[in-house]
């Protein structure tokens, strides 16, 4: 049903993917991702600044209970920071890390923790062939896109799952079809519906 689709991705993807090398291309047959907190270095919680919008930061006060001094990057007043971007605050670091980054490389506020979070290790680019370059940013354009990929046909943009690959979990069987489908549909709603 979908080989067309996953054809056009990989022609895609040799076009994308000098642009993206921290990332490697997930479709089925790709290995599934299984958590392997023994092999990983939390590398994306040392490397990366985690932004968040509002319902993030809603969702993370009502289920940590935590003020927003607490939780956010906050100016010498104790005022959150903000950015000119769709999702406008930062979780806090501290030492280089994450502030929630636990001894043990665990998340000790799991259940609360950004979309941003529980997206990693995926992604999703659309490749933009007219203009020869990927987009990032929500628009009707991607979503239109998005909702002919679910189909399993092209339309427009052609949308890439990423997967990246400083991180060390993607050592799961072959991922079926059907679990690809799945977890690309979670991946764009996480990233882009919930924005």
């Amino acid at each position: 049903m979908s080989a067309s689709l996953f054809a056009a991705m990989r022609a895609a993807w040799a076009e994308v993917r000098p642009r993206f090398e921290a990332y490697q291309l997930v479709l089925p047959g790709s290995p599934g991702f299984v958590c392997q907190p023994q092999a990983c270095t939390a590398y994306c919680c040392h490397a990366y600044s985690v932004n968040l919008g509002d319902a993030d930061v809603e969702r993370f006060r009502r289920l940590e209970q935590l003020e927003l001094a607490d939780f956010l990057e906050c100016d010498e007043d104790g005022k959150p920071l903000t950015l000119p971007m769709a999702q406008p605050f930062l979780l806090r670091r501290e030492e280089g890390r994450c502030k929630f980054l636990g001894g043990h490389l665990g998340c000790t506020v799991y259940e609360g923790r950004p979309n941003a979070c529980r997206l990693y290790p995926h992604f999703i680019v659309f490749w933009d062939g007219e203009a020869g370059r990927a987009r990032t940013t929500p628009s009707k354009r991607a979503a239109a896109s998005f909702d002919a990929a679910v189909l399993g046909n092209t339309y427009g943009f052609i949308p890439l799952l990423l997967g990246h690959v400083q991180c060390p979990g993607f050592t799961g069987d072959p991922v079926n079809e059907a679990e690809w489908h799945r977890l690309f549909s979670a991946t764009y709603q996480l990233q882009y519906a919930a924005v």
